[in-house]
């Protein structure tokens, strides 16, 4: 397919993200006026931060780390505490994250970053029952903190902790603005538990769908959902 048609593909596909997220009159004319870069911007600002508490696979150096708890030491606010459980939490050090994101809640008890950061270490740390009540009070504060990670984190916590209707309650509010393969699979996941395998096939079909519309320079990060989308399509007959 020649290159004008795959950017042209992508820029639709971005036009509709900014739709169904009811973003159209903030992204929609930038992506209809500058065309692909207009559609690239929008999805490296607000799509492609999606990825589970926004670490972005970057990776803490020891001298960072070691900065940052120095700091916990000299300054000890809410802040600080915060940004060593964020650098714990990346290099998947969770139980360290969660003590120091507790002490950064004790000193601010209502922030919403600290209160993530604890949430997702207990995430991360196989603790999604204490997570949640974390999470929920992100999300009760900003529906769409940390361009809807949090939502996300929400939806994950109540899934691994047993709460299938609140978790797909939380999982389908975000789909109606995202197409992340990951959020989409992981609804078709609660779906499946709870019975409804019509809804789980729409959400894997989307999957499935939706990639073919990806550039191929992001393909990818995409393939790997499209295949267990099929595989799960395939066991429920529905392939």
């Amino acid at each position: 397919m020649p290159v004008y048609l795959l950017l042209t593909a992508f820029t639709v596909w971005m036009a509709v993200e900014a739709v169904r997220r009811g973003q159209a009159g903030s992204w929609l004319w930038i992506i209809l006026l500058f065309g692909p870069i207009g559609a690239a911007v929008y999805f490296f600002s607000e799509v492609q931060p999606l990825r589970g508490g926004g670490s972005g696979g970057r990776t803490v150096a020891a001298d960072e780390l070691r900065r940052a708890e120095a700091d916990v030491k000299r300054l000890d606010t809410a802040a600080a505490w915060t940004h060593l459980a964020s650098l714990r939490r990346i290099r998947r050090q969770f139980g360290q994250a969660a003590a120091a994101a507790e002490k950064a809640v004790e000193r601010d008890s209502q922030g919403r970053d600290a209160r993530y950061e604890l949430g997702l270490a207990l995430l991360g740390a196989g603790r999604p029952g204490a997570a949640v009540p974390h999470l929920r009070h992100v999300v009760e504060g900003d529906r769409w903190y940390d361009s809807g990670d949090a939502l996300f984190a929400l939806g994950e916590a109540e899934k691994a902790s047993g709460d299938f209707p609140a978790a797909r309650a939380h999982l389908e509010e975000l789909s109606g603005r995202s197409g992340r393969p990951e959020i989409l699979y992981s609804l078709a996941e609660v779906q499946v538990r709870l019975g409804d395998e019509a809804a789980a096939s729409q959400a894997l079909t989307r999957i499935v769908e939706e990639a073919e519309l990806v550039p191929p320079y992001l393909q990818r990060s995409v393939k790997p959902w499209v295949r267990k989308a099929r595989r799960a399509l395939k066991q429920m007959g529905r392939a």
